[in-house]
């Protein structure tokens, strides 16, 4: 990722630049416009070259515009799996969002994985986020992987799927 890149990805994180003005500002570094395609070919350029800045790239850009992220469903699942990343939790945002039942069994698989960068989460905000997104998807596909959630041997993360499932009347 070039330092430029960086530098405008850094103030959308701040909120020194509206995500319009982060989009046109993208655009002109890279000298090309930003579509479903291009967030599409970044994404998988990421996964070829196991490159986390790409894929924070990606993931700042579908957060920054009004993107159809149907687009990379299979793309996002399969990054969720990988831990040469730190987008995890980001990832699963996007997919609660879009509340898509083909994402069911990536979420159920990354709120019972550990990644390293994640060691110092003790309360395992992931398994959380990614209960979340299952219960936002709301099918019984879903609601099945709460239940298994809910027997976890790590009890937060059981006691996470015990809340959803109790959410819903279960």
């Amino acid at each position: 990722m070039k330092n430029s890149i960086k530098t405008i990805i850094s103030k959308l994180y701040k909120n020194t630049i509206t995500k319009d003005s982060f989009i046109k500002k993208y655009e002109q570094e890279q000298e090309k416009d930003v579509d479903e395609l291009y967030i599409k070919k970044l994404i998988e350029k990421g996964i070829e070259n196991k490159s986390a800045s790409d894929i924070e790239e990606a993931v700042v850009l579908i957060y920054s515009d009004n993107f159809d992220n149907y687009e990379y469903i299979k793309e996002l699942c399969d990054i969720l799996l990988e831990s040469w990343h730190f987008k995890h939790e980001d990832i699963v945002r996007i997919l609660q969002d879009l509340k898509d039942p083909s994402t069911i069994d990536c979420l159920h698989k990354v709120a019972e994985m550990h990644f390293d960068y994640l060691d110092y989460d003790d309360t395992y905000q992931l398994a959380r986020k990614s209960i979340k997104a299952l219960s936002a998807i709301d099918n019984v596909d879903a609601i099945n992987k709460l239940y298994i959630l809910s027997n976890s041997k790590i009890s937060i993360i059981s006691e996470y799927a015990k809340k959803e499932l109790k959410n819903k009347g279960l």
